[in-house]
């Protein structure tokens, strides 16, 4: 028995998963998508797959380890029966990260490949250069959705909740839908979504021995809400008297909490498979989420209320349902929280990660402690930071009060000053 279809541009036969699968894929992806029937011959025969879980598991693990960026949320696969057979059909959507590359090759034209005709093919230096000027500006939110049998039980209560309907008219006002379908950012509010959070709380700071662990799916406003309730299970008191009048101090400002989970689910890299990081230390609160810092934004940025949002869509359905406020000033809400008593929230950044640490209030000893004034900045030089825009964030002072802190470090000799202007870098000079 034959297949009714024939090898073209958009569809290729494979008696089995392989690297040559993993190549065709990546072609796929960086075209204009298309489908491979796995458990088929070249002459289109249907030879079927006996073991289907495997191949599935085969053919998740080379697209992770093989081909940079990653390719998941790209592709989708399901089960079809010829007569007595089965076959696998992989799904490949046009990606939004082109040129996607094989990681034994690079990113050059013997590691990128393109189809022409029935055919994967190398790129040209040329075409791959141009994939990459077209596709940094593509917003995977607003890519079609490879999956269409979505459904909004969890969305539609929350929106309900907030005084707006979720409509067809509705979804199309947001961008979650199109005459062509649902989009990506209804596939991130659906219940279907497929990104998660992980939840966990440990008992040293080294995070060696676990105390909770929880993982949370579903719609990203679900997740978002059993994310923050986390936190607050975890947000203790202490207690003080000023003679008989009882004072509660929380761990964590809990503007902060909200402030940290919320813009880690707005602006997170959705394109991106993996899960967002909660974790919660004897001394602090981490919330870790992928994509590092948007193209065109500096860490500078951060601490001048400066934003450009990752997802727009995202951030404007947020926006609406109050569970954000004017973008850009995440950052500085979560430092005002903590009012003047020098605990400093901790922005740390790769190339892949954006992470949030906010210290616990209520520690004794040396690691929570409050750090004011010059030794904060001192102790942010220590740490490796040395530009002023760095040792701000550090400390998450003020531009004026870093400037005038560096100034007074300087003239009293604990700091020494090199380069000039832009380049303008500061050492200790003890060595």
């Amino acid at each position: 028995m034959k297949l009714d279809v024939i090898e073209s541009e958009h569809i290729e036969f494979k008696e089995v998963v392989n690297d040559s699968t993993i190549k065709t894929i990546a072609a796929f992806a960086n075209s204009d998508g298309g489908q491979i029937y796995i458990g088929v011959s070249d002459d289109g025969e249907v030879l079927g797959v006996k073991d289907i879980d495997g191949e599935l598991l085969r053919l998740t693990d080379k697209m992770r380890t093989n081909i940079r960026p990653d390719i998941l949320m790209m592709v989708s696969t399901d089960v079809e029966t010829f007569g007595d057979k089965k076959l696998i059909v992989i799904a490949v959507k046009k990606g939004p990260k082109r040129p996607y590359y094989l990681v034994p090759k690079g990113l050059r034209p013997e590691g990128v490949y393109i189809r022409s005709g029935a055919a994967s093919v190398p790129s040209s230096e040329t075409a791959i250069l141009q994939m990459i000027q077209e596709s940094s500006g593509d917003s995977f939110e607003a890519h079609l959705s490879m999956r269409r049998d979505l459904t909004f039980e969890f969305a539609a209560s929350y929106f309900q909740e907030s005084g707006f309907g979720l409509t067809d008219s509705e979804m199309r006002t947001l961008g979650m839908l199109t005459a062509e379908g649902y989009t990506n950012l209804a596939f991130l509010l659906s219940d279907q979504c497929p990104s998660f959070v992980k939840a966990a709380s440990f008992d040293d700071d080294s995070r060696d021995v676990f105390l909770e662990r929880d993982e949370y799916s579903g719609s990203i406003l679900k997740q978002l809400e059993d994310a923050y309730g986390f936190l607050l299970s975890h947000d203790k008191f202490k207690t003080e008297y000023e003679g008989l009048r009882r004072i509660d101090f929380d761990d964590y400002p809990k503007q902060a909490l909200r402030e940290a989970i919320a813009n880690a689910i707005a602006h997170r890299e959705y394109a991106l498979s993996g899960p967002t990081l909660v974790s919660v230390m004897p001394s602090s609160a981490e919330i870790t989420s992928l994509g590092g810092l948007v193209p065109g934004i500096t860490r500078e940025d951060l601490g001048a209320n400066i934003s450009m949002p990752r997802n727009k869509l995202l951030a404007a359905l947020m926006y609406r349902l109050g569970i954000i406020e004017a973008w850009g000033t995440g950052i500085g809400r979560m430092r005002s929280s903590y009012g003047d008593n020098g605990a400093s929230v901790v922005i740390s950044i790769t190339p892949n990660t954006f992470t949030v640490k906010l210290p616990n209030r209520n520690v004794l000893g040396s690691a929570a402690k409050p750090t004011i004034g010059k030794d904060a900045v001192i102790q942010a030089v220590e740490s490796g930071c040395h530009t002023r825009a760095d040792i701000q964030l550090r400390t998450g002072f003020s531009q004026s009060k870093t400037i005038g802190l560096l100034r007074e470090l300087v003239d009293s000799g604990e700091l020494k000053r090199e380069g000039e202007s832009r380049n303008t870098r500061y050492a200790l000079t003890r060595m």
